[in-house]
């Protein structure tokens, strides 16, 4: 990948949590320091968020996904080529190329951050029907009346469920608009999955969730998620599952 950038990973990254993970970037003979979760910094400059994903900590969540979903749709007799998909933090696109690059022709980004769009623009082209930078819990009329004229029946949220991230209302809000037996697809770090008490806020909604009979589990997979700065195994667990009834939102 050519790049108009240098990067360097600080010395000392032992034991940063994952949204304090940092590193150097130098452009045009000027270092300075960014987090990897300073998402519109990272977004604005062309290539970088892909080198670090892709060529920094193998980034899989991607790939992984979008191949759980397309087989799983086959194997339940479905049509790929039906999927009509609502992407939450869509990004600069990596999910939405990887589900298109496997035959899914009709998917919508939505992101709160405006470069997530402009990089998606830019890097990934044509991926998506429509790309929205809007808040989900905070929709504009013209958005929502344009998602419910889409007969959404698949929803995914890659990667983007960790503390300080999407909201569970947002997440919430977006399952309610696909149809009722429609694909709902997102991932969350292993540790979070298997927790026994003080569980993040989505871990108990997603429990609730299929307590209540809101959601019905199809498949789970855990996998290599990608690496920590300091080379050590961050696991994600992905699940599919089918939309039972709207979620109630408070």
């Amino acid at each position: 990948m050519s790049t108009n950038f240098q990067i360097r990973l600080p010395d000392n990254i032992e034991n940063l949590p994952i949204n304090e993970e940092y590193f150097f970037i130098t452009e045009n003979g000027q270092e300075r320091q960014l987090k990897l979760h300073d998402y519109g910094e990272v977004y604005s400059i062309p290539g970088l968020y892909k080198y670090l994903a892709l060529e920094k900590l193998a980034y899989r969540s991607h790939q992984v996904m979008a191949t759980l979903l397309t087989e799983n749709l086959k194997n339940n007799g479905e049509s790929v080529e039906e999927l009509k998909l609502l992407e939450l933090g869509a990004g600069s696109g990596l999910f939405g190329q990887a589900v298109a690059e496997l035959g899914v022709t009709s998917i919508i980004g939505i992101d709160i951050v405006p470069e997530a769009a402009e990089a998606t623009e830019r890097d990934s082209p044509g991926v998506y029907e429509n790309y929205f930078v809007e808040d989900l819990t905070q929709l504009s009329k013209s958005t929502r009346d344009f998602l419910n004229e889409k007969k959404l029946n698949g929803f995914v949220c890659c990667s983007a469920l960790s503390e300080g991230h999407i909201p569970v209302k947002a997440f919430a809000t977006g399952m309610n608009l696909i149809k009722n037996q429609g694909w709902v697809l997102f991932n969350v770090a292993k540790t979070s999955y298997e927790c026994e008490d003080n569980c993040p806020e989505f871990v108990d909604f997603y429990y609730q969730a299929v307590e209540k009979g809101y959601l019905k589990i199809h498949s789970t997979e855990s996998y290599l998620h990608r690496c920590f700065l300091n080379g050590q195994p961050l696991e994600y667990v992905a699940i599919l599952a089918k939309k039972q009834t709207d979620i109630p939102i408070t």
